[in-house]
């Protein structure tokens, strides 16, 4: 029986670490929009129905930035936008109307409604996003505080603990030896 549980310990731990370690490093990847990059990758995690109808609450976007030409007139852009009710940070998508180049570092783009954007806040575009449905619902979860702290730090302080345990015992145990 305790070799059963041992394997089956052995089993169930490695997808531990595996989520452990994918976790924090999408927390110690955050942008100074509270937003994952990974490289040239932005990882988006759809929590309500602002983007609506194309992507759901609950999709993960992984949306590869390009260069700016690589943006045309009649492509779809995911940018950030401040909020003036909640005065905080969305993710927005809108159809872009015109493009201007300003530098051979900056473009602006000009999306529906008649709003100009610096690339600046630019995103990416949609062609260049991979959707995983409702594995934004499971990532947004295991970011969140709370679970973060339940199920990653206590964890490792618990097994922290019990070696150190293990250790003050074998310690008391060769001293009684001497």
């Amino acid at each position: 029986m305790k070799k059963f549980l041992k394997i089956v310990g052995g089993i169930l731990f490695i997808p531990y670490i595996v989520i452990v370690i994918v976790v924090t490093i999408c927390l110690l990847n955050y942008n100074k929009y509270g937003v994952t990059e990974l490289g040239n990758r932005t990882l988006i995690i759809v929590k309500d129905d602002a983007l609506n109808p194309t992507y759901q609450k609950g999709d993960l976007l992984i949306v590869k930035k390009k260069e700016n030409d690589n943006i045309q007139k009649e492509d779809y852009i995911f940018f950030y936008e401040q909020d003036k009710e909640s005065k905080t940070v969305i993710i927005n998508l809108a159809k872009v109307l015109n493009t201007r180049k300003v530098t051979s570092r900056e473009t602006t783009f000009t999306i529906e409604g008649n709003y100009e954007y610096s690339s600046e806040y630019v995103i990416g575009a949609t062609k260049d996003t991979k959707v995983y449905h409702t594995l934004g619902s499971v990532l947004n979860i295991l970011e969140s505080r709370w679970v973060f702290l339940l199920v990653i730090i206590l964890p490792i302080l618990f097994i922290f603990l019990y070696e150190l345990y293990e250790f003050i015992l074998e310690v008391k145990r060769s001293l009684k030896e001497v």
